[in-house]
Protein backbone atom coordinates (compact mmCIF):
# COMPACT_ATOMS: atom_id res chain seq x y z
CA UNK A 1 0.00 0.00 0.00
CA UNK A 2 2.46 2.64 1.13
CA UNK A 3 4.38 1.57 -2.61
CA UNK A 4 1.49 2.51 -4.77
CA UNK A 5 0.90 5.59 -2.81
CA UNK A 6 4.05 6.97 -3.65
CA UNK A 7 3.99 5.52 -7.15
CA UNK A 8 0.58 8.39 -7.56
CA UNK A 9 2.60 11.24 -6.12
CA UNK A 10 5.41 10.84 -8.73
CA UNK A 11 2.44 10.38 -12.03
CA UNK A 12 0.87 13.97 -10.61
CA UNK A 13 4.11 15.68 -10.92
CA UNK A 14 4.57 14.06 -14.11
CA UNK A 15 0.99 15.52 -15.17
CA UNK A 16 2.06 18.99 -13.89
CA UNK A 17 4.90 18.87 -15.96
CA UNK A 18 3.19 18.33 -19.00
CA UNK A 19 0.74 20.95 -17.96
CA UNK A 20 3.45 23.43 -17.67
CA UNK A 21 5.48 22.27 -20.84
CA UNK A 22 1.82 22.70 -22.95
CA UNK A 23 1.12 26.12 -21.16
CA UNK A 24 4.81 27.10 -22.67
CA UNK A 25 4.12 26.03 -25.99
CA UNK A 26 0.57 28.26 -26.18
CA UNK A 27 2.56 30.70 -24.62
CA UNK A 28 5.34 30.80 -26.68
CA UNK A 29 2.65 31.17 -29.70
CA UNK A 30 0.98 33.64 -28.33
CA UNK A 31 4.43 36.38 -28.11
CA UNK A 32 5.23 34.60 -31.81
CA UNK A 33 1.81 36.34 -33.00
CA UNK A 34 2.30 39.47 -31.23
CA UNK A 35 5.41 39.93 -32.41
CA UNK A 36 3.97 39.46 -36.07
CA UNK A 37 1.33 41.83 -35.08
CA UNK A 38 3.60 44.64 -33.81
CA UNK A 39 5.75 44.41 -36.88
CA UNK A 40 2.43 44.78 -39.31
CA UNK A 41 1.89 48.04 -36.89
CA UNK A 42 5.40 49.24 -37.51
CA UNK A 43 4.76 48.45 -41.30
CA UNK A 44 1.75 49.93 -41.57
CA UNK A 45 2.78 53.08 -39.74
CA UNK A 46 5.71 53.53 -42.02
CA UNK A 47 3.59 53.25 -45.09
CA UNK A 48 1.41 56.16 -43.43
CA UNK A 49 4.69 58.16 -42.94
CA UNK A 50 5.42 57.65 -46.82
CA UNK A 51 2.11 58.85 -47.93
CA UNK A 52 2.15 61.58 -45.54
CA UNK A 53 5.56 62.76 -46.94
CA UNK A 54 4.61 62.28 -50.42
CA UNK A 55 1.35 64.50 -50.12
CA UNK A 56 4.01 67.06 -48.28
CA UNK A 57 5.91 67.24 -51.34
CA UNK A 58 2.76 67.75 -53.95
CA UNK A 59 2.07 70.37 -51.85
CA UNK A 60 5.41 71.90 -52.28
CA UNK A 61 5.38 71.62 -55.57
CA UNK A 62 2.02 73.07 -55.70
CA UNK A 63 3.14 76.35 -54.04
CA UNK A 64 5.75 76.87 -57.30
CA UNK A 65 4.37 75.22 -60.49
CA UNK A 66 7.13 76.86 -62.95
CA UNK A 67 10.15 75.17 -60.98
CA UNK A 68 8.99 71.75 -60.68
CA UNK A 69 11.58 70.41 -63.27
CA UNK A 70 14.06 71.11 -60.68
CA UNK A 71 13.00 68.84 -58.40
CA UNK A 72 15.05 66.20 -59.06
CA UNK A 73 16.26 63.15 -56.63
CA UNK A 74 18.72 60.66 -56.99
CA UNK A 75 18.16 57.22 -54.86
CA UNK A 76 21.49 57.61 -53.56
CA UNK A 77 22.60 61.34 -54.13
CA UNK A 78 23.57 64.01 -52.35
CA UNK A 79 21.15 65.76 -50.25
CA UNK A 80 20.29 69.30 -52.45
CA UNK A 81 21.12 72.37 -50.03
CA UNK A 82 20.17 75.60 -49.95
CA UNK A 83 18.68 78.47 -47.59
CA UNK A 84 16.47 80.84 -49.37
CA UNK A 85 15.17 82.37 -45.98
CA UNK A 86 18.07 84.63 -45.67
CA UNK A 87 18.63 85.65 -49.53
CA UNK A 88 16.62 85.85 -52.58
CA UNK A 89 16.19 82.56 -54.53
CA UNK A 90 15.44 81.22 -58.57
CA UNK A 91 13.39 79.18 -58.99
CA UNK A 92 15.95 76.50 -59.55
CA UNK A 93 17.39 77.53 -56.37
CA UNK A 94 14.04 77.35 -54.25
CA UNK A 95 13.12 73.99 -55.38
CA UNK A 96 16.26 72.88 -54.31
CA UNK A 97 16.27 74.19 -50.89
CA UNK A 98 12.87 72.54 -50.87
CA UNK A 99 13.61 69.54 -51.45
CA UNK A 100 16.57 69.23 -48.87
CA UNK A 101 13.91 70.42 -46.62
CA UNK A 102 11.20 67.61 -47.78
CA UNK A 103 14.52 64.45 -47.78
CA UNK A 104 15.90 65.46 -44.66
CA UNK A 105 12.06 65.77 -43.12
CA UNK A 106 12.16 62.17 -44.69
CA UNK A 107 14.87 60.63 -43.10
CA UNK A 108 13.98 62.47 -39.35
CA UNK A 109 10.62 60.17 -39.52
CA UNK A 110 12.00 57.20 -40.92
CA UNK A 111 15.74 56.46 -40.22
CA UNK A 112 18.18 55.07 -42.90
CA UNK A 113 14.69 56.18 -45.36
CA UNK A 114 15.69 56.64 -49.28
CA UNK A 115 13.52 58.68 -52.52
CA UNK A 116 13.49 59.27 -55.42
CA UNK A 117 12.33 61.62 -57.59
CA UNK A 118 12.55 62.23 -61.25
CA UNK A 119 10.36 64.42 -63.62
CA UNK A 120 9.76 63.74 -67.25
CA UNK A 121 10.08 66.75 -69.17
CA UNK A 122 7.52 67.70 -71.92
CA UNK A 123 3.95 68.75 -73.12
CA UNK A 124 2.35 66.67 -70.06
CA UNK A 125 5.14 66.08 -67.46
CA UNK A 126 5.08 63.35 -64.88
CA UNK A 127 6.05 63.68 -61.66
CA UNK A 128 7.44 59.92 -60.55
CA UNK A 129 8.05 59.39 -56.72
CA UNK A 130 10.05 56.15 -54.94
CA UNK A 131 10.00 56.21 -51.29
CA UNK A 132 12.46 53.71 -49.28
CA UNK A 133 12.38 52.28 -46.22
CA UNK A 134 14.34 50.02 -43.92
CA UNK A 135 12.25 46.57 -44.08
CA UNK A 136 11.24 45.11 -40.63
CA UNK A 137 10.77 41.65 -42.25
CA UNK A 138 11.48 39.17 -44.51
CA UNK A 139 8.65 40.11 -46.72
CA UNK A 140 10.53 43.54 -47.69
CA UNK A 141 9.04 45.27 -50.88
CA UNK A 142 5.80 43.10 -50.36
CA UNK A 143 4.13 44.91 -53.19
CA UNK A 144 6.77 44.49 -56.04
CA UNK A 145 7.49 47.95 -56.76
CA UNK A 146 10.39 48.10 -59.18
CA UNK A 147 14.03 49.28 -58.36
CA UNK A 148 13.25 48.72 -55.02
CA UNK A 149 16.18 48.44 -52.97
CA UNK A 150 17.38 45.13 -51.22
CA UNK A 151 16.25 44.18 -47.98
CA UNK A 152 13.57 47.71 -48.44
CA UNK A 153 9.72 48.39 -47.92
CA UNK A 154 9.02 50.83 -51.35
CA UNK A 155 6.48 52.66 -51.67
CA UNK A 156 5.62 54.41 -55.66
CA UNK A 157 3.13 57.23 -56.54
CA UNK A 158 2.94 59.46 -60.01
CA UNK A 159 1.23 62.65 -60.18
CA UNK A 160 1.68 65.06 -62.82
CA UNK A 161 2.63 68.70 -61.95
Amino acid sequence: MKNQKHRMQGFSILEAMAALMVLNLLCLGLMAWQLQAMQAQRQALALQQAVAMAQDLWHRMQVHPGAWQWYQLEMDGATPAGDCRQAACNAQQWAQADLGEWLNEWRQRLPQARARLQTTPGSDPVVDLLLAWPGVSESANPVGVPDCPASHNCWQTSWRP
